[in-house]
């Protein structure tokens, strides 16, 4: 049973669409024993996904509504056996405080390559519906891309 991590920064933006969107591509395809989750390096706890972020992904068919921030859990790290973040400053957090976890930490856009620059994810936070769309799209892709190997 894979137990897949989505990284950001505040746990309120990228990684909860991202967890949104993996749990329901799996739902969609009749996947059940499989479990996505969501933090978040800044250790922000049981704040709502932005307004933006549930609007977005309540566009796409997705509800994120229940999401609640939640801040980095080792002993959820050590459960997972994949951990895929938002940016290099992310893999770079969690390799610096959690560098047993090193060989399951990716970056989301790299996955499962080398990262370079162009692999970040940019985080939406204080900016237009139209940049929360289009980091939505970058996540959906990243997400379709990487399913299969799922």
């Amino acid at each position: 049973m894979p137990d897949i991590i989505f990284v950001c920064t505040g746990n309120i933006c990228r990684s909860p669409m991202a967890e949104g969107i993996l749990r329901q591509r799996w739902l969609d395809d009749g996947i059940s024993d499989r479990t996505v989750s969501s933090m978040g390096v800044q250790g922000l706890d049981d704040s709502p996904a932005t307004e933006l972020a549930q609007q977005v992904c309540a566009d796409n068919g997705i509800d994120i509504s229940d999401h609640r921030s939640r801040p980095i859990s080792g002993e959820e790290l050590q459960a997972a056996d994949l951990i895929l973040c938002m940016e290099p400053g992310h893999v770079s957090f969690l390799n610096t405080f959690y560098p047993w976890h090193s060989d399951r930490i990716a970056l989301l856009g790299a996955w499962p390559g080398k990262p370079k620059r162009k692999h970040t994810v940019q985080d939406p936070m204080g900016g237009s519906p139209s940049l929360y769309q289009k980091v939505y799209g970058i996540i959906e892709a990243h997400i379709d891309r990487i399913l299969p190997q799922l």
